[in-house]
């Protein structure tokens, strides 16, 4: 019995650990409260990635899509992105943001906390930028 709640935290303490590492990698907030800051200080929109680490979709959304230079660009420009595990970290953000399925991604307008836009599921890249094009014509009024 010891050995396998030893081998659950460590299983547990891995996947945490690969969102952090993906994080970091791509420079994205892992805490909401200093994302919204930020994006308020900043005017750019809040980009709220919605994943877990057992989920292979979110894993092929974050190796194809999120670590694309063009999509890391695009980000860096016009937004303050965040990643969130969706239970690890549930409590730590609104609960207006729990999505049903993964991965999802909200843009946020920071003045309002409320979503411009939502997405669902795995995007390729062309499909997510056209997404984030939307997302900053919907905010561009009120941020500028």
């Amino acid at each position: 019995m010891k050995i396998f709640i030893i081998l659950t935290v460590l299983v547990f303490s891995v996947y945490a650990a690969q969102i952090d590492e993906f994080a970091s990698d791509v420079s994205y907030e892992r805490d909401y409260n200093k994302a919204l800051q930020m994006a308020q200080e900043q005017n750019k929109v809040l980009m709220l990635v919605l994943v877990g680490d057992y989920c292979p979709w979110c894993k092929k959304f974050e190796r194809k899509t999120l670590k694309s230079q063009e999509v890391r660009d695009e980000i860096s420009k016009n937004f303050v992105p965040l990643v969130i595990d969706k239970y690890k970290d549930k409590g730590s953000y609104p609960e207006e943001f729990y999505a049903p399925v993964i991965p999802a991604v909200y843009f946020i307008d920071p003045k309002t906390e409320k979503s411009l836009l939502e997405t669902v599921a795995y995007m390729k890249k062309d499909e997510f930028l056209e997404n984030a094009d939307d997302a900053l014509s919907l905010c561009s009024k009120g941020l500028k």
